[in-house]
């Protein structure tokens, strides 16, 4: 039996020493590097382009800068320009003519592309029927992240997102089990006190093109507000009662809203501690209403307080008081 072995020439074609780069991928052949910062520049980002040499004391070179096929910047020592990063779908040549002081022409280009990608949250935590604002992000809240790439294919248009590659990162660590082709919404409980640092990397499937987003959510305590539970009108969610609150009628039904608290389903994990002038009332330690009533045709006033917390999440917790002044009915 013959082998054939087989050998690789490997041949320099040194004329002009040529060189195409990404803006995100430095080029150091033959000693010259170009850098830019930053690497995946947002459309209309300022980015700085520089060019940096191990063999040859550029400081003294001649160096011409062309964008797009017009004369930028020339002169001794020129290292560096800063430029306008272009739409999206657009693109921006840039080419680089050095001259030693040794007498040796180098030519480089670089192609500035932009990207961009929109970083959108939702948290799982409580907020009661017809809320219009968002929920907030507190201590131990689940929460769904979805990232929204814009990068745009050879033809100008945006790629779709179920065809791109994503990298999660969570406080540093890679997030292994939710990284992928296609995987552009993650779901994530962080189960300590400190803030949610996130990261995506966003890649073509080549890797050719390539974009980048940051998110830090600092979480905070859930929150108990108190409604009046009206009994032909229901809960009266458009209007919060106030911590001192006057009243006419000698009876009156408060309900707790646990804003921003995890509640998975009906089973609530939600442990409700209240309390009437100081005394404790545990016959109420699941339920978010309490009754008030006077006594008599008399004035007075009742100091409500009410702490609740999750029994599964123990970072979850509030506490808040509410004073009712019972007015006295005049005939």
């Amino acid at each position: 039996m013959k082998f054939l072995q087989k050998s690789i020439i490997i041949t320099f074609l040194s004329l002009s020493l040529l060189s195409i780069v990404h803006a995100q991928i430095p080029n150091s052949i033959d000693g010259i590097q170009i850098s830019s910062t930053p690497e995946i520049p947002n459309p209309g980002q300022n980015v700085n382009i520089k060019v940096e040499s191990y063999n040859t004391d550029l400081n003294s070179a001649s160096i011409v800068w062309i964008v797009d096929g017009k004369n930028y910047k020339q002169g001794t020592g020129i290292k560096s320009i800063n430029i306008l990063a272009p739409d999206m779908g657009k693109n921006i040549n840039i080419v680089i003519a050095i001259m030693t002081s040794e007498g040796k022409e180098i030519r480089k280009t670089v192609t500035i592309k932009s990207s961009s990608v929109d970083i959108v949250w939702e948290s799982a935590g409580y907020t009661p029927p017809f809320f219009k604002g968002k929920s907030l992000f507190a201590y131990q809240n689940s929460i769904k992240v979805t990232a929204i790439p814009h990068i745009a294919g050879s033809n100008g248009k945006e790629l779709d997102p179920k065809t791109l590659v994503y990298k999660w990162t969570k406080n540093d660590k890679v997030m292994q089990d939710q990284n992928g082709y296609g995987k552009q919404t993650v779901i994530i409980k962080e189960d300590t006190p400190r803030p949610l640092e996130l990261e995506v990397e966003i890649e073509t499937k080549n890797g050719s093109q390539k974009a980048s987003a940051y998110l830090t959510l600092e979480p905070i305590d859930p929150s108990i507000i108190f409604y009046e539970e009206n009994p032909v009108y229901g809960i009266l969610y458009n209007k919060a009662l106030n911590e001192n609150k006057s009243l006419n009628a000698q009876e009156i039904n408060v309900v707790s809203a646990p804003y921003y608290f995890n509640i998975y389903n009906k089973n609530s994990p939600l442990s409700y501690v209240w309390s009437v002038n100081n005394l404790e009332k545990p016959d109420l330690s699941r339920s978010q209403t309490i009754t008030l009533r006077s006594k008599g045709d008399t004035s007075g006033s009742s100091l409500i307080n009410l702490e609740i917390r999750n029994l599964d999440d123990i970072l979850q917790g509030a506490s808040r008081s509410i004073r009712l002044n019972f007015n006295k009915n005049e005939k």
